[in-house]
């Protein structure tokens, strides 16, 4: 009111008969005062302000007021009005979608257990654009080889949705488990493209591996097999699809390797020939060498006997070699550095260019062994190739066998000529022995590593050309010992004068060469893997029968000195002791039998000991020569 009374300058009289004039409107109606306060009027400070320009502020405000009144409050009222319209609209949207969402919801429902039983099939039937893409363009590799697998789990799958059609066609109920889609035809010829665009990839990768070996740069042939058994899943998957084109590769495979180990064998055997051998002719004889023979000197019936087993061009290289001297044929029957061939755990195979470049001395089980180990290496290696990529069955043992020999049938022919080659113009009893024990050795390794008996087979062949030499040989030896010179001169001694000693008191030097003979035979005669029968092998009698014409020899020399009994007595206890020493050192070791020397008990009369005759750990040969000759001396003892 103070405010008021100030803008119209009114005294306080005068505004108090106003007010009390305006009091009852005041009281019935207090829209002056709040149209004040709703405006925020606040009066000028400066009080001298004119009326006018108060009126004029007043009328400036009520202006503002009408315009507010009659465009912004009609605008806000239309805003107002269209967001209330939009808000019902939106509210319908909601509506219609939370309609259409409820019925999605059901459409889901309702598909999601549609589809349960849609899906399997589905990945039943479905291939892969990326596996398709590799098996016709991807590099066939071990990784390959998983698309093989895919195809043929999807083949047996396919097989039953095609049994599945089938009793459902022929079911009146009208029930089955799976029914096929429409479009299943054209999956079942994509599917047999795609098998076979494998079966062609798979024949030309092999194709293409077998014709390396013929290139002019061919690769060795455990190469091609390692590449190939890297994808060995391609040949099972030719076989179970297509067995006549698995089985003409499998042929173009064999005649293949047939001629690449013919080529093969062919060279190592050329480099072998090449190999030089110790020449063993006839002068290497029992009763040669001695005091009372030149060396080499042999009457003309014994040459008669000699070339009774050898061709004329033989003969005459017989009669054109230099002699030999005593100490070639001395360290000739010690074999004891020989017999590493038959103990020596590596089993490396000489190799061709070590063969043509070796300029030592060798005798011709190094040969022999050299040539049948590689054979037996090639067949081992050949052999599970065969079986581990191209069995045909799984029963395939004697289909492996017939392909094995018909692959090496040429090699074998070649290797047999060889050895013919090999033992035909030699007296190197020994060597024969020792290639026969190699073969022995091989038919037994040959057996530990699985290997059909078509190498048995080879190697049986082999000992069939050995034994007949061999048994040659046992009538050469034989027939030298009953050519010796009959005299009582005794051994010479490393060491001792050039006189002999008495007859009756040491060992006939035929006695000596003799038990030196026998030691390597006996030696020999134990260097089996298994356990077999003595008396059917041909070394059995061989020994009896040069045991019988040396003491022949001995009893006839016993003749010519004054006491005949204890000249024998002498020299067969010789033998004894040096069996006895055979014997104890296999009772140590076997090894050590064949390190024994013989020559460390030349003249040594030592007193014999009563050993366990049935040791069965002393093979039957030497228990029998050993009581053969304690009989013998007791014998001459008595007497």
């Amino acid at each position: 009111m103070d405010v008021l009374r100030d803008v119209l300058s009114l005294n306080q009289t005068n505004f108090d008969q106003l007010a009390a004039t305006t009091q009852n409107e005041v009281d019935n109606n207090d829209l002056f005062e709040s149209y004040l306060k709703d405006c925020k009027f606040k009066p000028s400070s400066n009080q001298d302000q004119s009326p006018l320009m108060r009126l004029k502020t007043l009328q400036e405000m009520h202006s503002n007021n009408e315009t507010a009144i009659s465009v912004v409050i009609p605008q806000l009222i239309d805003y107002l009005t269209q967001f209330t319209d939009r808000l019902s609209n939106y509210t319908q949207d909601l509506d219609f979608i939370k309609r259409k969402s409820n019925e999605l919801q059901s459409l889901l429902e309702y598909n999601s257990t549609k589809l349960a039983n849609i899906s399997p099939m589905v990945n039943d039937l479905m291939i892969p654009p990326e596996l398709i893409n590799d098996i016709i363009k991807g590099k066939i590799n071990e990784s390959w080889q998983d698309n093989i697998t895919f195809i043929a789990d999807k083949e047996q799958i396919y097989d039953k949705y095609r049994h599945n059609n089938h009793h459902q066609s022929n079911n009146k109920t009208g029930k089955s488990a799976v029914i096929a889609p429409k479009d299943f035809d054209n999956l079942c010829q994509l599917l047999d493209v795609l098998k076979n665009v494998i079966l062609e990839r798979s024949k030309r990768l092999i194709i293409s591996k077998i014709k390396t070996l013929r290139s002019s740069h061919p690769v060795p042939s455990q190469r091609l097999q390692t590449q190939l058994l890297k994808v060995q899943k391609i040949f099972p998957f030719i076989r179970d699809n297509n067995l006549s084109l698995a089985l003409e590769l499998r042929q173009a495979y064999c005649y293949t390797m047939k001629w690449y180990y013919k080529e093969y064998f062919s060279r190592y055997i050329r480099s072998l020939t090449i190999l030089p051998f110790q020449q063993i002719d006839s002068q290497f004889a029992l009763g040669n060498g001695l005091s009372t023979t030149s060396v080499g000197g042999f009457s003309n019936s014994s040459s008669l006997f000699f070339s009774s087993y050898l061709t004329t061009s033989a003969t005459n290289a017989f009669y054109n070699k230099a002699p030999v001297t005593d100490e070639e044929i001395d360290k000739y029957f010690q074999i004891k550095k020989r017999l590493n061939i038959l103990t020596q755990e590596d089993n490396t195979v000489m190799v061709s260019q070590i063969a043509e470049n070796n300029t030592a001395k060798n005798y011709i089980e190094i040969g022999f062994k050299n040539l049948n180990l590689a054979i037996l290496d090639n067949c081992t290696v050949e052999y599970r190739f065969l079986r581990d990529f191209f069995a045909v069955n799984d029963e395939s043992s004697e289909e492996i066998n017939g392909l094995l020999e018909q692959i090496f049938q040429p090699t074998f022919d070649e290797a047999t000529a060889y050895t013919q080659q090999l033992i035909q113009y030699n007296y190197d009893i020994f060597g024969i022995l020792i290639s026969i024990r190699v073969a022995n050795q091989l038919q037994f390794e040959s057996e530990r590593r699985g290997i059909p008996s078509m190498f048995d087979s080879f190697l049986n062949g082999q000992l069939i050309q050995l034994w007949p030499r061999f048994q040659q040989l046992v009538d050469f030896q034989c027939e030298s010992l009953r050519k010796v010179a009959i005299t009582t001169n005794t051994a010479k001694y490393s060491g001792s004068s050039a006189t002999n000693g008495s007859p009756l008191t040491s060992p006939h030097e035929l006695a000596v060469q003799f038990g030196k003979f026998l030691i390597s035979f006996l030696t020999l005669a134990i260097t089996h893997k298994l356990v077999i029968d003595e008396r059917s092998e041909p070394l059995y009698n061989s020994i009896i029968r040069l045991r019988n014409d040396f003491e022949t020899v001995m009893t006839k020399c016993s003749k010519k000195t004054k006491s005949p009994e204890r000249f024998l007595t002498t020299n067969y206890m010789y033998l004894y002791n040096i069996l006895q020493q055979l014997h104890l050192h296999l009772n140590i070791s076997d090894s050590d039998a064949q390190n024994y020397n013989p020559d460390s008990t030349e003249g040594a009369n030592t007193e014999t000991t009563d050993d366990d005759e049935n040791d069965s750990g002393i093979p039957l040969i030497i228990r029998e020569t050993e009581n053969h000759f304690k009989t013998l001396v007791e014998a001459f003892t008595r007497n």
